[in-house]
């Protein structure tokens, strides 16, 4: 835990980065029951879908805590869909709520595990045909933007990974986020670049601090960070 700390420190994380990591830490523990649960039920729902990496069950738990607490039909959003794993947990257990995902389905050298991505699209089409609520666009995040017109209750932010392309798709959501609603960046705490400003982080860090006072932050994982707007 200490080197993800030090990455924190490296970043420019503000302390209350800090307390809201290690909250979260604890507050695992005591959840540890429901946090497994959500995770098998999630993992028997994809278990006949075409899943290449499930990055997803883990997160089952803080999704589900923080989107039951909307309006049963509100709007989601998510910037980088792959295989429409995510989108499938939000379509199954909010059958009211509208899903709208982007993605370009082209691969970028963050994926050094894979050859092609045109599998990975036709996955996604596969895992999610069967549900109504979900809208595909395939767009970058930027093309997405300019041309929305529409609001957002939650907004998912696991697009390009680039810090500067972070920055700019946490700008934009922003503005298509409603008040109250939830901002989640994934890759929070992920050292891929080199060069410590071009990871999510710094992005990320660069983005709440020119946002002080408009947001409360909910909840820090390993890997995801929810951020309530208030303002």
């Amino acid at each position: 835990m200490m080197h993800k700390i030090f990455f924190l420190y490296k970043s420019k994380s503000s302390l209350k980065i800090y307390f809201y990591f290690l909250r979260t830490k604890l507050l695992n523990i005591f959840f540890k029951r429901k946090i497994i649960h959500l995770k098998k039920k999630h993992e028997a729902l994809i278990k006949n879908k075409k899943i290449t990496n499930n990055y997803f069950s883990s997160h089952s738990f803080n999704f589900y805590w923080y989107l039951s607490i909307l309006n049963s039909n509100f709007n989601y959003l998510e910037i980088g869909s792959y295989e429409g794993n995510s989108a499938m947990f939000v379509a199954n257990n909010f059958k009211k709520s509208n899903v709208y995902c982007v993605d370009t389905w082209v691969k970028t050298k963050e994926y050094t595990n894979h050859i092609s991505f045109s599998h990975i699209e036709d996955n996604f089409d596969f895992n999610t045909k069967k549900y109504k609520n979900i809208y595909k666009s395939k767009d970058t995040s930027d093309n997405f933007f300019f041309k929305n017109k529409k609001t957002y209750d939650v907004i998912y932010i696991d697009g390009h990974h680039l810090g500067s392309q972070v920055y700019k798709d946490c700008k934009n959501a922003w503005k298509f986020l409603k008040n109250g609603g939830i901002l989640i960046c994934d890759d929070y705490i992920w050292n891929f670049y080199k060069n410590i400003e071009n990871n999510p982080c710094f992005a990320i860090n660069k983005f709440l601090k020119e946002n002080r006072g408009n947001y409360k932050i909910q909840k820090i994982s390993n890997s995801q960070i929810f951020i309530k707007k208030i303002n």
